[in-house]
């Protein structure tokens, strides 16, 4: 009982306190009345990368998957190729094959039978533009 006045003058004073040391509210902007002239603003659109043409197969065997990188006009600025195996069962299998050279095959095992269900590949290039360049069911 004896602590009340104590506490309520303790709750009043930081009350006020609070109230004391906000800031003030922002002034509203108000618009700027210009000379009557037209602005133009410059264009700001980016050019977009040409698509890369890059021709690559995926065909499931008994046990595997198996990549294929056949060549195309691009092929030569490919950086590296991420293949993603999305399979029957729900689970995914996902790789990075670095240097991927054309004319050469990449093999992705099962332990058992494969099950893959959809295959996706994305080429990273030279410059680092990324591109999907398969996406299949098998």
């Amino acid at each position: 009982m004896r602590w009340i006045l104590p506490v309520g003058c303790l709750l009043f004073l930081m009350v006020m306190l609070c109230g004391c040391i906000q800031s003030p509210p922002a002034v509203p902007a108000t618009p700027v009345q210009t000379a009557g002239g037209v602005v133009i603003l410059p264009d700001t659109t980016a050019t977009q990368h040409p698509r890369m043409m890059v021709n690559i197969s995926a065909e499931k065997m008994t046990d595997s998957v198996v990549i294929s990188v056949d060549g195309g006009p691009d092929a030569g600025a490919l950086a590296s190729l991420v293949v993603r195996i999305n399979n029957y069962d729900g689970t995914s299998v996902q790789r990075t094959l670095p240097s991927p050279e054309i004319g050469r095959q990449y093999r992705i095992q099962y332990f058992r039978t494969a099950n893959a269900a959809n295959v996706n590949i994305i080429g990273t290039f030279s410059d680092g533009y990324q591109q999907t360049l398969l996406m299949t069911s098998v």
